[in-house]
């Protein structure tokens, strides 16, 4: 899924996008702006910018509907930007090196109980300086996830679009939303586990979303992510992350497929990526660890 970064920062360089992966409620880039205009433009949907990397103090001018923003762009300055408005040329005094951009469909906002809180792409507030904790630390997730691909990305992104939509829609949008869905108080009963850590493991080498994880537990998207972190101790992409890496082991243990094929078995965007992963996790290079086994 592709935000609509390409035809609206045609002359920022990329420096890293989730497109090619299975990222399904929220994409997300990182691009190197120069000084000078972004020209006009009327997003398709709702966009969130941050400042990550700033060396040269540039200072950024933005307008819409008669409202002007002037703010210095320093790491962690926010913005953030309706569906749908006409978004006046925007102006950098200097060139950033490194800002995020988060764009979210309108679709994401209808997925399960948030569409219940009445809160669509174009209601977000025009904003600047946000400086909400709880999008900080969610948006410090994402660009995480997007410099260092996990096993389960697609999942964790999932449930980072659900936390972000529904933290948007209690303090960002132009009118009042809905209360957020009640939170459940307990987790998930054996039956309801059982059915989904089967369907999981038995589809290790697909790309999975959280709604298709909540549907064989038969809960709705919002809750499932609570209620299986409080029956497993952990949230569903990092179980999914855990059991991807087993099989990644024994794939280099026992199979003939290369590094490449079994990266792309284990639902990892390129070997580039899975090698980091599982050398962050386990502590040597596939290739190593390949050897090693078989060694033995």
């Amino acid at each position: 899924m592709e935000g609509h970064g390409i035809a609206k920062f045609r002359d920022a360089n990329l420096l890293a996008a989730s497109s090619r992966r299975p990222w399904t409620l929220l994409s997300a880039e990182l691009r190197q702006h120069g000084a000078g205009q972004i020209d006009a433009f009327v997003p398709q949907n709702a966009e969130i910018t941050q400042i990550i990397q700033d060396v040269n103090e540039a200072v950024s001018t933005r307008a819409s509907g008669g409202v002007r923003q002037e703010v210095a762009a320093r790491p962690g300055t926010t913005w953030l930007c309706p569906a749908g408005i006409r978004e006046e040329a925007t102006r950098l005094s200097a060139d950033i090196p490194q800002v995020l951009h988060v764009y979210i469909p309108p679709h994401s906002f209808l997925t399960g109980e948030l569409a219940t809180l009445d809160f669509r792409a174009q209601d977000l507030r025009y904003q600047a300086r946000v400086g909400n904790p709880r999008i900080m630390a969610i948006l410090a997730a994402i660009t995480q996830e997007l410099r260092c691909e996990s096993a389960s990305g697609g999942l964790r992104t999932d449930a980072l679009a659900i936390d972000l939509i529904s933290t948007l829609a209690a303090g960002h949008g132009e009118t009042p939303s809905a209360s957020p869905p009640t939170t459940l108080i307990g987790g998930l009963d054996r039956r309801r586990m059982d059915r989904t850590l089967a369907f999981m493991n038995d589809h290790l080498d697909q790309d999975l979303s959280l709604t298709d994880l909540a549907e064989a537990a038969s809960v709705s998207v919002f809750h499932f992510s609570r209620a299986f972190r409080r029956t497993m101790g952990l949230a569903p992409h990092a179980y999914l992350s855990r059991r991807r890496l087993d099989l990644a082991k024994r794939l280099l243990a026992t199979g003939s497929l290369s590094l490449a094929e079994i990266a792309l078995t284990c639902r990892f965007s390129g070997q580039a990526n899975f090698t980091r992963a599982f050398t962050r996790a386990v502590g040597v290079s596939p290739g190593r660890y390949r050897g090693e086994v078989r060694a033995l």
